[in-house]
């Protein structure tokens, strides 16, 4: 039964993605505000599509930490590419940092473009950490925006701990930006890579912001949010 489920979902999954962005595909044409409307909608079907199909829900806790009327940096590990699509779904208008790589997909590039998605090459630390502050600058105003960035730098198997890149403690510091942690389980249900799924519910946790202004002690308390025992 799951793996027919697994099936029904890629065959609805793809049949909308394809005829979705096939449709809205002279998104260079469209404004900004549209852009993000078309953007809600899409991760708002995949997400019910992922509850409905695949049995994979999810549960948030401690939305109250996330500050009004700021810009914030949201600082979240990594595990899968369902947390990608969610956070679409959860923050609305989120601008994600993004490997180089993902600047080229056909379509869905274009609308990354249009939404401000700041690209880097993670191979260049210090030329990349002054693309994103420099971004994040000259986007964070009025109104305010959320950024998500992955300091584990790419997707790690749930039960792996991993050394955080310290740039984002950078961000912070250049840039006074709150930098709330967020930790998810996505990885024990949306397998990294994998087809088949497990259901289940994933937790998203959202933490306080991170305060401390020493590099080693800001990097230790991030540590201890991504790898909590649950």
């Amino acid at each position: 039964m799951k793996n027919l489920r697994c099936i029904f979902f890629y065959v609805f999954f793809y049949l909308w993605t394809i005829s979705f962005f096939i449709v809205f595909s002279p998104v260079k044409l469209f404004s900004r505000d549209f852009a993000v409307f078309l953007s809600n909608i899409w991760s708002g079907v995949v997400i019910f599509l992922t509850k409905n199909i695949l049995g994979v829900n999810y549960e948030i806790h401690g939305k109250n930490n996330l500050p009004r009327n700021s810009s914030i940096l949201i600082a979240s590990n990594h595990q899968s590419a369902w947390e990608t699509f969610f956070f679409t779904f959860l923050f609305e208008d989120p601008v994600f940092v993004l490997k180089k790589e993902l600047r080229f997909v056909p379509i869905m590039s274009w609308y990354f473009k249009k939404l401000d998605f700041i690209f880097i090459d993670r191979d260049k630390g210090a030329n990349s950490l002054r693309i994103i502050i420099n971004a994040i600058n000259k986007l964070k105003g009025a109104p305010p925006k959320t950024f998500i960035i992955f300091p584990e730098g790419t997707r790690q198997l749930p039960e792996k701990k991993t050394s955080l890149n310290p740039g984002v403690f950078a961000i912070k510091k250049m840039i006074q930006i709150p930098i709330i942690p967020v930790r998810h389980n996505s990885g024990e249900y949306w397998y990294n890579k994998k087809f088949f799924k497990n259901p289940g519910t994933i937790k998203i946790e959202i933490f306080p912001e991170i305060k401390e202004k020493n590099k080693n002690d800001f990097l230790k308390k991030m540590e201890s949010f991504f790898y909590k025992k649950t």
